[in-house]
């Protein structure tokens, strides 16, 4: 820098020219836990066994370090993404065959998210799922090795979360068994589609099935991009959609087809196909109107389970960062000088309250998770639909909030680091841009709450005519009776703070305001549809309370998973801990949320104290519960959240690496120079001569 050598920086427990002096910070952060760190990160994990698996699937990637790449331009973080992916899938390719599970920690895990993200979390599920027997034992080992590159290809420039309205046509040529597909508008070009760009050779397609001029909606075409010199072939137009907020690794892309043909076999054959005469047949086994839904499905859950990995590291970086950072006197009014000690970020109140309010929402997001892994079995491989009109509800509401909050929160610990969290170097600035597309990727958030709202009402209307209710609606069951008065249905008000140190009793609140949101929202929706109002013109109308009953309905049911994971914990410090972190998530949300009266002033007063109190519960453990999600320092990939508190020796080392520090003077000088005394600056730092 400035051409003068820097000698390196060292860890120390005392400040000096080459050391922040804070090595032992976090060691000593540590001692204050008072439960088992590994025991709760099997929690996590859901068992040891699953912990094991955990570490053997992200040990591939001990031997990296991508640091560096905040200082990549975009070809260069395209290119080593793809060599890092490939060199860190290569030994197992064939070998074995990730599960959900195990994609889900390759996802919380990823160093370099980029382009194989689609190919595995996206194309290779749909073709498990839609392809037929035959489509698969062709197509899916080729994807396995790698023989073909993949994306699924159904967003357009146009079109997005109403799936029915994509404008993409695939229509069949009896004459030459083929089909045509064509993008035969502006707003029908694909476009956001993972890996597109440069990486792909074949898509998925979604397109319109085209019949003897005949509509029979949205089927998917197998169709080769690229070909042996990894050109686009004739008929397609493919490139990058551009500069990104984030995720630079990922080449996004977007494709246009120009009466581009494929074999009449590439249509996806599960469960239909289109005979040699042009007559379409559905399969003879029972299938679900949504199937072609199924594949979002899967990913919906994987973006929930991802949104508490993002959510987790940031809150890692954070907490590490503000038990490191001293900042303030203790005694503003009496410090005689700048050397007093200082107070740790993390005790002051308002920081304990952002930091903890996320760590538990981690927490929370993770175990909702596992919930979702759970009922992705009772699909059983595609076999089982019974279950799929619940699970793909409750999975679009989980995922519009989970993601939402999962934004929300590392931005506010972003915020919570101060100027350093403005840093890429932070780690936590990254994670952001990385992450905040998901909000809006496989349906934004608003879209996907609305979804889910269609489920909660047919609930709602299934209670009052004293139907069973489904599970994660089960507080609607007491509308089984006739004429309840729902704002009479509350829980008894608590007594003391202490009342509330119980999940249970922050349960019961949450139950009634989920219970009265949606009956009342429900009994303006069918006001106006009284009045003569459509379907459409109803929901519409009532959008912003169907949301707001949504939020209410996943916020419920995620303390829930929490509050039932913290009952099922046998080891009794995790327990205590995971109760403590339970009730802060469950008050935070009432407390933030101004719940619109249904909470009393007195009861408001003691949630308050009792967030206060629990959060003196958290404050000892803050540290390892963080530790306990187990994020390697590699994956973390920040100079502020490192595992050994050297905060400052960090951040120092990686400024020395931007690209402007490696030449003096900086290239555009000359348009400087001339306005600058040259005379005055050959003598540094003198009086000049006038004076």
């Amino acid at each position: 820098v400035s051409l003068q050598p820097v000698p390196e920086t060292h860890s120390s427990n005392t400040q000096s020219a080459l050391s922040g002096g804070t090595a032992d910070i976090l060691p000593t952060e540590r001692a204050k836990a008072n439960f088992d760190v590994e025991k709760m990160t099997n929690l996590l994990d859901g068992g040891e066994a699953t912990t094991e698996r955990r570490r053997f699937i992200i040990s591939t990637t001990e031997d990296k370090d991508t640091f560096n790449k905040f200082f990549w331009e975009r070809p260069e973080a395209l290119k080593q993404h793809v060599k890092f992916f490939l060199d860190a899938h290569d030994e197992y390719l064939g070998k074995i065959i990730p599960s959900f599970q195990d994609g889900s920690f390759m996802s919380d895990n990823a160093m370099l998210s980029g382009s194989f993200v689609n190919h595995y979390g996206l194309f290779l599920p749909t073709l498990s799922g839609q392809a037929s027997a035959e489509q698969q034992s062709q197509w899916i080992p080729k994807t396995i090795m790698f023989q073909m590159v993949g994306v699924y290809c159904q967003t357009e420039l146009g079109h997005g979360s109403n799936v029915r309205g994509l404008n993409t046509r695939a229509t069949f040529d009896k004459n030459t068994q083929e089909f045509v597909l064509e993008t035969p508008t502006l707003q029908s070009i694909k476009w956001w589609i993972s890996g597109l760009g440069k990486v792909a050779t074949h898509a998925l397609v979604y397109a319109q099935l085209i019949l003897d001029d005949k509509e029979y909606g949205v089927h998917i075409f197998l169709v080769q991009l690229r070909d042996e010199n990894h050109r686009p072939i004739p008929g397609i137009q493919i490139g990058d959609v551009g500069p990104k907020l984030g995720d630079h690794c990922n080449d996004t892309g977007f494709l246009r087809l120009d009466k581009v043909r494929i074999p009449r076999e590439n249509m996806l054959a599960r469960w239909q196909h289109v005979t040699p005469e042009g007559v379409y047949v559905k399969s003879e086994r029972k299938t679900n109107p949504k199937i072609h839904y199924a594949t979002m499905v899967y990913t919906r859950g994987s973006m929930i389970r991802t949104s508490g990995g993002h959510l987790a590291r940031a809150a890692t970086i954070a907490i590490r960062y503000s038990c490191v950072r001293h900042q303030g006197f203790l005694q503003t009014k009496d410090t005689p000088s700048y050397k007093a000690p200082e107070r740790q970020v993390i005790d002051y109140k308002m920081q304990q309250y952002r930091l903890f309010k996320q760590l538990a929402t981690s927490y929370a997001i993770k175990f909702i998770g596992g919930w979702m892994l759970t009922k992705f079995k009772d699909i059983d491989g595609l076999e089982n639909l019974d279950a799929l009109p619940e699970i793909a509800s409750t999975a679009a509401g989980l995922k519009g909030l989970c993601t939402f909050l999962a934004a929300e929160g590392i931005e506010d610990c972003r915020k919570s680091c101060g100027g350093h969290g403005y840093l890429l170097s932070s780690g936590v600035a990254a994670i952001g841009a990385d992450f905040v597309w998901q909000t809006t990727a496989e349906g934004d958030f608003i879209v996907m709450m609305l979804q889910c709202a269609r489920f909660l009402i047919k609930a709602l209307q299934a209670a009052k005519e004293g139907k069973p209710t489904p599970g994660p609606c089960s507080y609607l069951t007491v509308l089984n009776k006739p004429n309840v008065n729902v704002l009479e249905c509350g829980p008894a008000p608590a007594r003391s703070v202490e009342e509330f140190y119980d999940p249970k009793t922050i349960l019961g609140v949450y139950n009634y305001r989920a219970l009265v949101a949606i009956s009342s929202v429900g009994s303006e929706f069918a006001a106006l549809r009284d009045k003569g109002l459509s379907f459409d013109e109803a929901w519409n109308g009532c959008a912003v309370e169907l949301v707001n009953a949504v939020r209410a309905h996943c916020l419920c049911f995620m303390l829930k998973t929490f509050a039932d994971q913290a009952d099922q914990v046998e080891d009794p410090d995790c327990a205590r801990v995971l109760r403590h972190l339970c009730c802060f998530f469950g008050l935070t949300y009432i407390i933030d949320d101004q719940w619109d009266g249904l909470v009393q002033h007195g009861q408001l007063q003691l949630m308050r104290a009792a967030a206060k109190n629990l959060m003196d519960q958290i404050r000892p453990n803050a540290v390892s519960l963080v530790d306990a999600f187990e994020i390697p320092d590699r994956v973390l990939q920040s100079a502020i959240g490192k595992f050994d508190g050297n905060v400052y020796e960090a951040l120092f080392e990686s400024a020395l690496k931007s690209s402007l520090n490696q030449s003096d003077p900086f290239d555009g000088i000359e348009n400087l120079r001339k306005y600058l005394n040259l005379e005055e600056l050959k003598t540094p730092n003198k009086l000049p001569a006038s004076l």
